[in-house]
């Protein structure tokens, strides 16, 4: 029943492909984000095409009660010139999720951005004309945040929002390759590269499978015209949320070298954890006392140290359906 509810809705209020062009496929995944998704969607289809292509845009719903459908549809109908395929994938995780757009995908060449973000009108133009340029494989792209209030100072200072920037034409290590913002060529998957569902519910499939790409040659540059806005809501001003985001990001980062480089990665992190949270507990306990905002930068870097130390025996997860 399910499979013919998304094969009725993929066919409905799609607009017109024209023969003879190359097509760009745009992938977003999405989970319980109705607000998020409609407003990351209608981006994407005022964004500019690029000259000689033409585009679809694949959605992804991760959520099993398709709630990001109806919100799908009211779109199609206000765009009907634009192509937009929905797809409920029934299996929890965000690997799945990208990995059923890349499926789905017909494109020559496969974007994806998050559902809590939304691009600018020459996004896409700036991406691709960057790949083909630099005659990459993968181009990524800068975002940045939009925060609902005004935040806080301490959120300022511990530049849990703030991500690093390149020049254009430079190249970006895996870590740094997120699915974030980015356009990469059909090329990439021709080894079967996937993402892979040991990530699933933790994140941190990207990137490895970016490294994974990386290691068999494939060029990724960084262009940075190519902004994507990423909303920040107030639950993410919290202190509770940045300290949890460290100590996910912590955890993640040594599974990553442990399945990359060497499960050996789990004890030289964990010491080396142990010995960061030492070194960082005496600027904590100043800063606490005399009541400096960059208490929370300290603290956020022992909440990532603590996850290192914590990767080999707790693997939960953040990303769910």
């Amino acid at each position: 029943m399910t499979a013919c509810r998304e094969h009725i809705h993929d066919k409905i209020s799609t607009g017109r492909m024209e023969t003879g062009k190359p097509l760009i496929s745009i992938c977003i995944c999405t989970f319980r984000r109705p607000e998020g998704i409609r407003r990351a969607l209608t981006s994407l289809i005022d964004t500019d095409t690029p000259p000689g292509w033409q585009i679809e845009f694949i959605v992804v719903d991760n959520d099993k009660d398709q709630s990001a459908l109806n919100i799908i549809n009211r779109v199609r109908l206000d765009r009907p010139d634009a192509t937009v395929r929905y797809f409920a994938e029934q299996n929890p995780g965000v690997s799945h999720a990208r990995n059923r757009c890349i499926a789905e995908a017909n494109g020559e060449i496969l974007t994806f951005i998050d559902d809590d973000e939304y691009v600018g009108q020459h996004w896409l133009v700036n991406l691709i004309s960057t790949l083909e340029r630099q005659q990459a494989d993968a181009v990524f792209g800068p975002v940045v945040p939009s925060f609902a209030v005004p935040p806080p100072a301490w959120v300022n200072a511990t530049g849990t929002h703030q991500r690093a920037r390149s020049s254009t034409g430079s190249p970006v290590a895996w870590r740094n390759a997120q699915t974030n913002n980015v356009a990469f060529r059909r090329s990439l998957l021709n080894s079967g590269h996937r993402f892979s569902v040991e990530f699933a519910k933790t994140g941190g499939e990207d990137s490895l499978f970016f490294a994974a790409a990386a290691a068999s040659g494939h060029h990724l540059v960084w262009c940075d015209e190519a902004v994507v806005t990423e909303t920040v809501p107030l639950e993410r001003m919290t202190r509770r949320w940045v300290l949890e985001r460290a100590f996910h990001g912590g955890r993640t980062f040594v599974r990553l070298q442990a399945k990359l480089v060497s499960p050996l990665a789990y004890g030289y992190y964990a010491a080396y954890g142990l010995l960061y949270s030492l070194a960082v507990l005496p600027p904590l306990l100043l800063t606490v006392a005399i009541g400096h905002a960059r208490y929370m930068q300290y603290a956020r870097i022992l909440a990532g140290n603590l996850g290192k130390i914590a990767a080999r025996f707790y693997g939960g997860g953040n990303y769910g359906g």
